[in-house]
């Protein structure tokens, strides 16, 4: 447990002196934001299995620019983490005593600042002066400074006022229409099962999206759940009736294998898709589903 807590430190102080936040952290490595909290608390013990400890790990590590595979042999005991060689937390910048007159002498470009109001009082004078002396001579002339619009100028502003508007409408149209064509074209996920014996059945999954989650629910009674990546069980748990147990596959993963004790007492939800093994297939104790991945581009 020692070991947990300085390999989470080391990884937390990484991810701060580079200043990753733990929502940038969970997009780069697209670990669950749980799991990264439960790694820099040192709690493993919070992620599904020893198979995962060690993916996690070389992912923080990767992002943050420290040695996964050295952090991954600490975890195993083939070596120690010397806890004077952790990252050191970034230092608080220090703050300059005293005023900025103190610190830079007295700014001589303020002098000038006291005669400012001066300044401005004179500037306004000058220009009401100007604006009556330039009304005195218009009224001299005894034309409107504003001239009458006439007839034509009036349907002409008219005419293009609805022209405008009428552009704006059809834009609007055609934005809605690409927003509804791109909608009806999104491409959904597939499953096609196949029963190709008793007790096995071939499971093919077109246009998944990353990451994949296996959900398994327990139904009348108890029945024992088993998955396997590259012939190693990443899960093995036996679910009670009403219990809930899931597990994320595995980056880039295109081939699983799932085994039910008591197929008809469990429920599977792939990507919170129904996956209904049982459909048109006798029912029996025990069930293998051969699950094939092709992920969405």
């Amino acid at each position: 447990m020692g070991n947990e807590l300085l390999i989470g430190d080391k990884l937390r102080q990484a991810r701060l002196n580079k200043n990753i936040s733990l929502d940038e952290l969970q997009q780069k490595t697209k670990i669950q934001k749980r799991y990264l909290e439960a790694i820099e608390k040192g709690a493993f013990d919070l992620l599904p299995g020893d198979y995962y400890v060690r993916t996690f790990l070389r992912q923080y590590a990767e992002v943050v620019g420290e040695d996964g595979e050295h952090l991954i042999a600490v975890f195993n005991g083939e070596t120690e983490l010397d806890a004077t060689t952790a990252v050191k937390a970034r230092q608080p910048i220090e703050t300059v005593e005293g005023s900025r007159m103190t610190t830079h002498g007295p700014a001589k470009s303020r002098i000038w600042l006291d005669y400012l109001p001066t300044i401005l009082m004179a500037l306004i004078a000058l220009t009401i002066l100007i604006i009556v002396g330039y009304l005195s001579i218009q009224d001299k002339k005894a034309n409107p400074i504003i001239a009458t619009p006439n007839s034509v100028e009036v349907q002409n502003a008219a005419t293009s006022q609805s022209t405008e508007e009428k552009e704006v409408k059809e834009t609007t149209t055609a934005s809605e229409m690409i927003e509804s064509t791109s909608s009806s074209e999104e491409i959904k996920m597939k499953i096609a099962i196949n029963h190709v014996a008793p007790r096995v059945s071939e499971v093919k999954v077109e246009n998944v999206e990353k990451p994949v989650q296996l959900d398994f629910t327990g139904l009348n009674d108890r029945c024992w759940v088993g998955v396997q990546v590259d012939g190693a069980y990443i899960l093995q748990y036996t679910l009670a009736p009403q219990e809930k147990q899931s597990v994320e596959l595995p980056a880039g993963v295109t081939s699983v294998k799932i085994t039910f004790g008591a197929s008809s007492n469990v429920q599977m939800h792939l990507n919170q898709e129904l996956l209904d093994f049982a459909k048109d297939a006798p029912e029996l104790l025990q069930k293998e589903l051969n699950l094939t991945l092709a992920y969405a581009q």
